[in-house]
């Protein structure tokens, strides 16, 4: 898991490169990182991306509880609804836990009173070793991207296609 997850860090790192590396847009753009396993916690909100933010992530052990991670996603964006026309969402998870579909969150997010989930650009990672079809039903229910990652470069790669996405 160590190995998937420093696969992870350098996969942002090199996200961040590309973000500062494109001086058009890079004064307009935030990152909030929410760190879940089997709890979930912001590590930093709308912060200006720089390489040093990725050294206050660490490592939580845990099979990712969904509701909780999505649902703490979902409360985030919502608090910073005013300030930003479009969010760009990656959601990871190494391993979820069993019979943990996250119908609540999900029915919530679709029914979307607050008119948000229009600025949502959601997408579903699945990083190698997941074998759970839970992340792609996600997806599916929210009509949303559903990608997968071999490897490290694979995630890197998919990384840097949705940040320039975002980008144009």
């Amino acid at each position: 898991m160590k190995f998937l997850w420093n696969g992870l860090i350098e996969a942002i790192k090199e996200t961040i490169k590309l973000v500062l590396n494109n001086s058009a847009h890079k004064e307009s753009i935030k990152i909030t990182l929410i760190n879940h396993g089997s709890s979930a916690r912001v590590i930093f909100k709308d912060k200006e991306p720089t390489l040093d933010l990725i050294d206050k992530i660490s490592y939580q052990g845990g099979q990712t509880n969904l509701e909780k991670a999505l649902s703490l996603t979902y409360d985030t964006l919502l608090e910073s609804k005013s300030q930003y026309d479009i969010f760009t969402v990656c959601f990871l998870a190494f391993e979820e836990e069993e019979k943990n579909y996250p119908q609540n969150i999900i029915d919530r997010i679709n029914s979307d009173s607050e008119k948000i989930k229009s600025k949502i650009n959601f997408n579903f990672i699945k990083i190698i070793e997941n074998s759970n079809p839970s992340l792609e039903k996600i997806a599916n229910s929210l009509k949303a991207n559903y990608l997968i990652a071999n490897s490290p470069e694979e995630l890197i790669s998919i990384f840097k296609e949705i940040v320039n996405i975002g980008l144009k």
